[in-house]
């Protein structure tokens, strides 16, 4: 069950002053196995209950890291993406494969489009596309300039 820093304190301060997993369980409404766990992981870390005063600190309490691939929206990613789009106007015109191409030839940064699409996204810009307006006719220029 998942259990944020101030309720592992009081499962800690609890089980120290004498009250046992079950009552604390019941106590705080969490699995009695979560009690003990919570309790195994701050001895483990350096928790000593029969020392005065108690010195809970959050290093003992604290979530593990978890494992995983690291992100590549990192900030300064996000900065150089943002940079490009509002560098000029043609900025804005540029796809997500042209905008991984350029950060891949000028920085050495392999990035997929997908990743520079959710970072458009995240800095708030949306797709939108260019307006061309084709020019007059000829005949119909020539009827605006008569004020026909």
């Amino acid at each position: 069950m998942k259990t944020d820093i101030a309720q592992r304190a009081t499962v800690i301060t609890l089980r120290t002053i004498g009250y046992n997993t079950k009552s604390i369980s019941e106590f705080l409404n969490i699995p009695r196995r979560t009690v003990d766990s919570i309790w195994q992981r701050a001895l483990e870390r350096g928790f000593q209950p029969n020392q005065t005063p108690l010195n809970i600190s959050d290093e003992m309490l604290a979530d593990k890291p978890r494992s995983g691939r690291p992100s590549k929206q990192t900030d300064q990613i996000k900065e150089n993406i943002g940079a490009k789009i509002r560098m000029d106007r043609y900025g804005r015109e540029k796809s997500c494969e042209q905008l991984a191409e350029e950060l891949h030839s000028e920085s050495g940064i392999q990035i997929s489009t997908t990743t520079v699409w959710r970072v458009l996204r995240k800095i708030g810009l949306r797709k939108t596309k260019p307006i061309r307006k084709p020019g007059l006719a000829i005949d119909a220029k020539n009827n605006d300039l008569n004020g026909v």
